[in-house]
């Protein structure tokens, strides 16, 4: 879409009153793209597109105002692509190159209040435009957490985390944001505005709550959430622990799950990754003598926390794990974003690939998911993996890929083909292909392998929510 045609001076003239917008040049390019690595290596490799992706960028300051823009929208038949903090890996706010009709984002970051605190029902209700960092802090000051830390904590909004199904590094006692989620404020592609229940629980038909969340803007934008919050905990104890390898540490946690045991925050480092990117000095510190690096942290009332890490101190010895000097747990909690803002430098480097991919299985095919992405065949690179969120039946496994392109000469296609390669392996041993960062165009072909006849239904109700595909077009299937 050529920004100067008449077409879309009509569109940028006819807006509902009220409503802050953009069309400058260089705002359309900052939003034409997320963190999805794949178009940065274009950007690196090829230079900037030629023209933006993006014909407008409007920031509406309520629910009211995004019904106006909905309702605009589809009486100007223009394509709206939600917009939280732009940190998504997976492309999930770029529109497709293909899209005929004016491409308006529309960013949410203006609706960024705590509306208000209910300290009975201990519930927080918060617009969906508020960046993480900030709802955190807003918390603190009351005494509360919402216990939500993804790595992308201060470049990530609510909005974001819904529709993802976002998960923090201390789910494994918090539970993810479909978990912290009490009720919904949505708007539809018709411009209505609607609340889920509002309730602990409902027998009242589906879920509305949880059929909307992870649908990435296909089917409503999300304005605000009733979200759970809890006390700032009292006491912290943080653990360490080697095995001799990764399957001893994969049964030492099953153990520990099924045993009941929540710690805040439990991770498993493979060997290569202990080596690779955890601290030298702290795990010579430590006393680390080789293998796999766990770390666990529990949080809470203080004889909670006692009764928890020194449950698992017992079942240390009897799973084959050696606890070592908890610096290795110090350091991963003060250094815990670090990792996030390292990665650009590797990608500043020419030919250089590097993406993180993150899947689940339960606990019998986690083993076997984990040789057989490690062991495709990516060339000059390496594959490195830890797990992070756990549960009762299994748990995630988050691989990083880091790879150079070599002789050949497009560094994009040999990114996909990396990406095809281990995406099939993992596929193959039987884990669902995405735990917590999404769909977007990066995994559109691959929901529709894994979720096949489910995907068709979910087209036949995007067919029902957003009939003229206004929202968010070409994501999820759509």
């Amino acid at each position: 879409m050529n920004a100067g045609n008449q077409r879309f001076e009509k569109i940028r003239h006819s807006l509902p009153d009220g409503i802050v917008a953009s069309s400058d040049s260089h705002v359309l390019r900052a939003y034409s793209q997320d963190l999805w690595p794949r178009k940065m290596i274009e950007i690196r490799e090829q230079g900037p597109d030629p023209e933006p992706a993006m014909d407008l960028v409007l920031w509406p300051e309520n629910a009211a105002q995004i019904s106006d823009v909905a309702r605009w929208a589809v009486r100007m038949d223009c394509a709206l692509y939600p917009y939280g903090a732009g940190s998504g890996v997976c492309g999930a706010t770029t529109a497709d190159a293909g899209e005929p009709r004016p491409r308006v984002v529309v960013d949410l970051k203006r609706m960024n209040c705590v509306r208000s605190i209910d300290r009975k029902s201990m519930t927080a209700w918060v617009e969906a435009g508020i960046i993480g960092e900030n709802l955190e802090r807003h918390l603190n000051q009351e005494g509360l957490t919402l216990g939500h830390f993804p790595s992308s904590l201060y470049c990530s909004s609510l909005g974001g985390w819904l529709a993802t199904r976002s998960a923090g590094q201390l789910s494994t006692k918090y539970g993810k944001i479909e978990d912290m989620v009490l009720s919904l404020e949505c708007v539809f592609a018709d411009g209505t505005v609607a609340e889920t229940a509002r309730a602990p629980r409902s027998a009242m038909g589906a879920d509305w709550t949880q059929l909307l969340l992870g649908t990435e803007g296909t089917l409503c934008f999300f304005s605000a959430a009733c979200v759970l919050v809890h006390p700032l905990p009292e006491k912290r104890v943080g653990l360490s622990f080697e095995t001799p390898d990764i399957r001893t540490a994969m049964e030492f946690a099953r153990m520990a799950l099924q045993a009941g045991l929540r710690p805040a925050a439990l991770r498993i480092y493979d060997p290569l990754e202990t080596s690779l990117t955890l601290s030298r000095a702290v795990l010579k510190e430590s006393g680390f003598g080789g293998g796999a690096a766990i770390v666990a942290q529990f949080e809470g009332g203080a004889a909670v926390t006692d009764a928890g890490a020194g449950e698992l101190l017992r079942m240390a010895p009897l799973a084959g794990a050696r606890r070592i000097g908890d610096q290795l747990a110090q350091h991963w909690w003060e250094h815990r974003y670090d990792i996030s803002y390292k990665q650009q430098l590797i990608m500043s480097h020419g030919r250089m690939i590097l993406d993180t991919f993150e899947v689940a299985a339960t606990w019998d095919k986690l083993q076997a998911v984990y040789e057989a992405v490690k062991n495709v065949n990516i060339g000059f690179g390496i594959v490195l993996a830890h797990l992070s969120h756990f549960y009762h039946a299994g748990a995630n496994i988050y691989f990083s890929i880091v790879a150079h392109a070599g002789l050949t000469p497009d560094v994009p296609a040999r990114y996909d083909s990396i990406w095809s390669d281990v995406m099939r392996a993992a596929e193959g041993a039987g884990a669902t292909l995405s735990h917590h960062h999404g769909v977007g165009r990066l995994r559109r072909e691959w929901i529709m392998r894994e979720r096949a006849d489910w995907m068709k239904i979910f087209l036949k109700v995007k067919n029902g929510f957003d009939p003229e595909n206004h929202l968010n077009p070409g994501k999820m299937g759509g």
